[in-house]
C-alpha cells in the first residue's frame, strides 16, 4: 500500500493562509478519500493573476479561476493543486461565508478534481458540492451540511 505525502506552500501575498491548517485538512481528506497513490501531492497558494495565466495556458480558459488541479502518473510528484486564496476571500465576503471555510472548500475541491471528478455541468456541480460538503463535514470543517 502506497503513501501519499502532501506539501503545502504559500507563494502569494494577497490573502493570509495557514500552511499547518491546510496540511492537516489535506492529510485528513486524503485518508477519508482512501487515496493510496504513492508520491507527493503539492498544494500551492498563488496569486490571482498567476492562476488566471495558468488557466489560460493549460485549459485555454481566459478567465479568473480559483483552483487548478494537475495529476501526473509518475513519482515522486503525483500532482499539483494550485489555489488562489484571494478568490476564496472575495467569494466568502460576497456570500457571507467564513474565509477559512471557503479556503478549505477549495482544497477539497482541488483534491476531488485530482481524483477525476468534474464540474462542467450543473449536475456535476451539484454532485461535486455534495462531495465537498461530506468531506468538509467528516474532516471537521463544517459542523453540519448547512450549505447547498
Amino acid at each position: 500500500m502506497g503513501t501519499m505525502t502532501v506539501r503545502v506552500t504559500n507563494a502569494q501575498r494577497e490573502a493570509p493562509v495557514s500552511i499547518a491548517r491546510t496540511a492537516r485538512l489535506a492529510r485528513r481528506a486524503v485518508r477519508r478519500l482512501r487515496i493510496r497513490t504513492p508520491g507527493r501531492l503539492a498544494i500551492t497558494f498563488i496569486g490571482r493573476r498567476r492562476l488566471r495565466a495558468l488557466n489560460r495556458r493549460f485549459l485555454r480558459h481566459d478567465r479568473p479561476t480559483d483552483v487548478l488541479s494537475f495529476r501526473y502518473d509518475d513519482e515522486p510528484i503525483v500532482g499539483d493543486i494550485l489555489i488562489a486564496p484571494a478568490q476564496a476571500r472575495a467569494y466568502a465576503r460576497r456570500h457571507g461565508v467564513p474565509y477559512a471555510e471557503e479556503l478549505a472548500r477549495y482544497v477539497v475541491h482541488g483534491l476531488l478534481h485530482w481524483l477525476g471528478h468534474r464540474d462542467g455541468t450543473p449536475q456535476q456541480q451539484k454532485r461535486m458540492r455534495r462531495l465537498e460538503d461530506q468531506l468538509l463535514t467528516t474532516c471537521g470543517v463544517l459542523a453540519s451540511q448547512a450549505r447547498g
